[in-house]
């Protein structure tokens, strides 16, 4: 009985000493390393991090939830026990908080289908990361919605904003051998501004597993003037 008591104690103590380096952390003005130094920092805390981060995911500073979903991400398939409080999060007030957690959710693959619903909302948004991302992660939970949707996620390849179209090829390329459809309209980006040229290349080495085009990107960046 005492050792039971002695290790609820010591876990509670852990538990706290988690949440005060979260929250100092995450009100720290340097953020260009936040989540490294975060990680390297809690990393002696071993299981019971998971465990922590996910009730942090209840945190009312969005800077601390921002932290832990950076955080989460970072622990890959370890994060996976706190896939229902992601899926939470998916409504979260905060939409730097939804996007991220949209992304862990759809690394969960069918586990994660009780997201659907709710990313199915994000779809045709005007909120076009929203959009982007409901996309690509849905897919990603549930393959059998490629053809649907896919050649929806390839339309916001046309978009005149950089930063949407690098959004869309990272999330074509997250899908694999699924999008093969959508190797024409990575090969028209080719040509683009290395930002573009640069994802679209290793998208298509993570549909096809042929590095043909991301060595001729590289090789022809090596002798442009804006690399």
């Amino acid at each position: 009985m005492r050792n039971e008591k002695r290790a609820m104690e010591t876990g509670m103590k852990e538990h706290n000493e988690i949440r005060e380096l979260l929250r100092t952390f995450a009100a720290s003005p340097n953020s260009s390393f936040l989540a490294e130094d975060a990680c390297d920092a809690l990393r002696e805390y071993g299981d019971a991090l998971v465990d922590v981060l996910t009730d942090a995911l209840r945190e009312p500073d969005e800077d601390v939830r921002r932290l832990v979903l950076s955080l989460l991400d970072g622990l890959e398939d370890k994060c996976e026990p706190a896939l229902p409080a992601l899926i939470k999060v998916l409504k979260d007030s905060d939409r730097v908080a939804r996007i991220l957690a949209a992304n862990l959710v759809g690394r969960c693959g069918q586990k994660a289908k009780a997201a659907v619903p709710i990313l199915e909302t994000w779809v045709g948004s005007k909120d076009r990361s929203s959009h982007i991302k409901a996309l690509g992660n849905i897919m990603m939970i549930d393959p059998s919605r490629v053809d649907d949707l896919l050649p929806l996620l390839i339309d916001t390849l046309q978009s005149e904003d950089g930063i949407f179209q690098i959004e869309a090829v990272w999330m074509i390329g997250c899908l694999g051998g699924i999008a093969q459809a959508a190797i024409p309209a990575l090969k028209r980006r080719l040509h683009d501004h290395s930002t573009v040229s640069m994802p679209a290349s290793d998208a298509i080495y993570q549909i096809t597993g042929d590095p043909a085009d991301a060595i001729m990107v590289g090789l022809k960046l090596l002798d442009h003037s804006e690399w």
